[in-house]
């Protein structure tokens, strides 16, 4: 008896040994993203256990033009898997009442696949570039039981092929589709654009939460404060598909250029995962110079290490998950960690645009001796005292406006990639108007009319209020690209937007607008 008791209690105590082991792999497996569905498009044709393959011009849906005055024909004839890539296409070519054909695919009720609520949904693409083209990466919820917008809508990666320097995250959302809604962020590419290589498109998708990421870089958040009204967020009630499509024209995609065609969206895989994983968060476009903090964040797992490392000429302050960089002398490269812990290893970089230091190349109006803008129309109120513009809005105009025609920008098209900028020189003590944003658009005065938007108006530029210190310098990044068929040397005409979209009646002091450039080369 006692013999037997002893081995009885001997077994017990392994048992107990092997059910702490597995608890703790379970804990430690809980803790890491795991891989839940994906289509890496390996094989010689599309797996339509993954995929429903729609087709026509949307009509046969409930949404003729597939909700957006697209003009595409969708066929089964536009996509292809080969070399371990999925390419959807689109061509001229007329098919029913439509002149261009393209292809829509989508996981809805497909047994291979199907639907998700939360997780990670990522997929590595190609886009391209041509005037009119709109490539999209997105989601919508399977049946759900109300319409669109009510029941959501999520675009993980959209962009137009005039506009391939910016990519969007953006969210639909309303009662009804006369008053739908959405909001929606976009992230830079400079000097190269997205279409010039392949990147990793993400969502991370966590109960109230939305985040946008390209590559490792996490550039949006949404939660539900974000919409004004919080009854409006209704994703997480429903679980959403995959949709991958390449439209023509439409609301986004604009006017079309038939000389691009073919064009080709390249996807190589999609993936869904448990979970998020980690993300640098921190600039990747800088002034020359600046110092910038960068942090690890969304890392699964414990007892991380990192090892950092930053671009030739510039110092790295501190180390953790945590860091400063200081940029000094340093004109391009990544900012790169290893991030090593108890879910394994992974190395995250963010490629880093430092924009050049370049002096003052054209002087547009110092609103003293160098004029090269003529205000031609504003909506509120103009003072120029001792060489500054003193600037009302008009209290009620949501979309106040200055008007300046100039024959001072020759092309554009160093500004869109950075090598170039507009830079204002602000006063501001008015701490409720940090971070306002101001508006620089080019347009082509012989085309644009008020009712006629976007036609003649080329590009925005977007700068925000830094402080209220006093004097500032404003340097505008692009913030889009509107009419592909206004060309980048056509500009006769800048509108000045202040604090765009809302209705105040602050003054503004400025006293200068330039271009920033290289001289030399630019003569």
């Amino acid at each position: 008896m006692k013999i037997r008791l002893l081995a009885t209690g001997f077994f017990v105590v392994i048992n107990c040994c092997f059910a702490a082991i597995a608890s703790a792999e379970k804990t430690l497996t809980d803790q890491c993203q795991q891989l839940v569905w994906q289509d890496e498009f390996n094989g010689a044709s599309l797996n339509l256990k993954n995929w429903d393959i729609m087709l026509a011009d949307g009509c046969s849906y409930g949404i003729c033009g597939w909700g957006n005055q697209e003009l595409q024909y969708y066929t089964a004839k536009n996509f292809q898997v080969a070399d371990g890539l999925l390419t959807i296409t689109a061509k001229k070519e007329s098919v029913k009442n439509k002149q261009y054909t393209s292809a829509r695919l989508r996981t809805a009720n497909m047994p291979g696949s199907g639907e998700w609520t939360f997780g990670r949904f990522e997929a590595r693409i190609k886009i391209p570039e041509g005037d009119g083209i709109w490539p999209a990466f997105w989601m919508l919820p399977t049946d759900p039981d109300v319409q669109w917008p009510a029941s959501g809508e999520i675009d993980i990666m959209e962009a137009t092929g005039q506009a391939t320097r910016i990519a969007f995250g953006t969210i639909h959302y309303g009662d009804s589709p006369e008053t739908s809604r959405f909001t929606n962020q976009h992230v830079l590419s400079q000097p190269q654009k997205w279409s010039d290589d392949f990147h990793t498109y993400a969502l991370e998708w966590e109960p109230n939460e939305l985040r946008w990421y390209v590559d490792d870089y996490i550039y949006a958040v949404k939660r539900p404060k974000d919409l004004g009204n919080e009854k409006w967020w209704t994703f997480d009630k429903y679980p959403y598909h995959i949709l991958l499509n390449l439209a023509v024209g439409g609301i986004l995609g604009g006017a079309v250029d038939d000389k691009v065609f073919p064009v080709h969206m390249l996807v190589d895989y999609v993936r869904v995962y448990n979970k998020g994983g980690a993300a640098i968060k921190g600039p990747h476009i800088v002034a020359s110079g600046e110092k910038a903090r960068y942090q690890v964040i969304g890392e699964n797992g414990e007892k991380s290490e990192y090892r950092w490392q930053v671009p030739n000429g510039a110092k790295l302050v501190g180390a953790g998950n945590h860091v400063e960089v200081d940029f000094g002398v340093a004109k391009q490269g990544d900012i790169s960690v290893q991030v090593k812990n108890s879910c394994g290893q992974h190395q995250l970089k963010v490629p880093v645009f430092i924009e050049p230091d370049h002096p003052v190349e054209t002087m547009l109006d110092d609103f003293d001796k160098q004029r090269e803008l003529e205000i031609v129309y504003h909506t509120g109120q103009i003072k120029i005292k001792r060489g500054n513009l003193h600037y009302t809005r008009k209290a009620d105009a949501q979309w106040d406006l200055i008007v300046g025609n100039t024959k001072a920008i020759p092309d554009v098209a160093p500004m869109l990639s950075g090598e170039k900028a507009f830079v204002m020189k602000l006063k501001n003590t008015n701490p409720d108007l940090i971070g306002k944003p101001i508006l620089i658009q080019l347009e082509d005065s012989t085309v644009s009319t008020p009712n006629n938007y976007p036609r003649g108006r080329h590009s925005k530029f977007e700068a925000h209020i830094q402080h209220a210190d006093g004097w500032q310098t404003l340097r505008f990044r692009l913030a889009d690209r509107k009419d592909a068929l206004t060309r980048d040397t056509s500009i006769n005409s800048i509108v000045i937007l202040i604090d765009p979209g809302e209705k105040a009646g602050d003054t503004y002091i400025i006293d200068s607008i330039a271009v920033l450039g290289d001289g030399a080369r630019a003569k």
